[in-house]
């Protein structure tokens, strides 16, 4: 994660900036690593992919409904950052002293392989570094979640919150299915309500998966049955490899500690499923998260 990113500021000019500048104005990475690609309001999708702004305010009017009385309770302020007429094709967290700022941008939305879920997935993964819990990373203070963790947070708790089983039965009954996605929510999940959650979930992650894959120009598909095999032994807080990320959401999803549970900022295990209390299923992909920080 860099403090500094999206606004060009490098090393040297960080360097001239005081430690109490850098704590009142911090700015992650964004969603995606840094990239020229822009996508204007003027754009219409050949496919009929990606939102509206309706849609747009849609998703992150739920975020804030559910997630503004949260951050109200540990004495924070929410403020979304709704930024359609930007055309980047990203999206950011900010922490400016108790106020934690998530920057929504359009040119994200816009993109074809963007859908509604897979944008609440995005959001998610930003209020995430807020309200993630460790592992966090940081250079002089440690307020935020790294990137690998606002993804597990996304399916793990955020996305939990914010649908609902009556939209989640819906979708199942009008979406096709990865039938693998649904037989590993099976094999965690007992009720049908819990099932449709986890594979909506999955689902998302695939959205904004094909979003990865067309910014990095890869040519193989990540699937739900092909985790990523790499196995680091230091935790990375970069963002992981698009099969990676695949396997952190649909690991989220798969972890069934309750959604409510706090997480914790130094604790791994809480909140979390770990194997060192015996779970196989729902744990951090080894592919970024190592047993080291």
């Amino acid at each position: 994660m860099k403090r500094l990113h999206i606004f060009g500021l490098g090393i040297a000019a960080a360097a001239t900036l005081s430690f109490s500048q850098l704590h009142i104005h911090e700015l992650c990475q964004g969603f995606l690593p840094e990239n020229d690609m822009k996508i204007s309001v003027s754009v219409q999708n050949e496919n009929g992919g990606g939102l509206n702004e309706a849609e747009f305010n849609k998703v992150l009017d739920r975020i804030e409904e559910v997630y503004a009385p949260l951050i109200a309770a540990e004495g924070g302020r929410l403020r979304i950052s709704r930024q359609w007429n930007n055309d980047t094709v990203n999206a950011s967290a900010q922490r400016q002293g108790s106020t934690y700022i998530v920057n929504m941008y359009g040119g994200l939305a816009r993109h074809s392989e963007i859908t509604a879920d897979g944008f609440s997935l995005v959001a998610c993964h930003e209020v995430g570094h807020h309200m993630g819990g460790a592992p966090k990373t940081g250079w002089f203070s440690t307020w935020a979640s790294n990137e690998g963790q606002s993804d597990y947070f996304a399916g793990l708790q955020c996305l939990r919150r914010v649908w609902t089983a009556e939209d989640n039965a819906r979708f199942a009954e009008t979406h096709e299915l990865d039938p693998f996605l649904v037989s590993k929510c099976r094999e965690a999940w007992s009720t049908q309500e819990e099932i449709n959650l986890c594979a909506r979930i999955g689902t998302a992650g695939m959205s904004v998966t094909a979003l990865f894959r067309d910014l990095r120009q890869e040519t193989q598909d990540p699937q739900f049955n092909t985790p990523d095999r790499r196995r680091v032994s230091r935790t990375d807080n970069a963002h992981p490899a698009t099969q990676c990320r695949l396997d952190t959401y649909f690991q989220g999803g798969l972890c069934t500690k309750r959604f409510d549970e706090s997480l914790s900022n130094n604790d791994v295990a809480r909140g979390t499923c770990v194997e060192s209390d015996g779970f196989t299923l729902g744990t951090r992909p080894r592919c970024w998260y190592g047993e080291t920080p």
